[in-house]
């Protein structure tokens, strides 16, 4: 028989699921340059790790931005 924080875990587990299941997910084109510093590569979508990284991390943080001016207005009073 499941405890109370089995019954938590699940629950959880199962929001996390629909949230992520929501997502769009936009895959990137390869385009023969690097997407985060537009350097020219042979393959792929970055040229190392560090450009990768700091792309993904422009686009979360990108994502979290208010996107619209009503919004922007609400955080600015807080």
């Amino acid at each position: 028989m499941a405890d109370e924080a089995d019954i938590a875990s699940e629950s959880e587990q199962l929001r996390t699921d629909a949230a992520l299941s929501g997502r769009e997910r936009h895959a990137l084109p390869e385009t023969g340059h690097c997407h985060n510093c537009d350097e020219i590569i042979s393959a792929g979508l970055f040229c190392d790790a560090d450009c990768r990284d700091d792309y993904e991390k422009r686009e979360r943080f990108s994502a979290m931005r208010p996107r619209n001016s009503e919004q922007a207005e609400y955080f600015a009073k807080k």
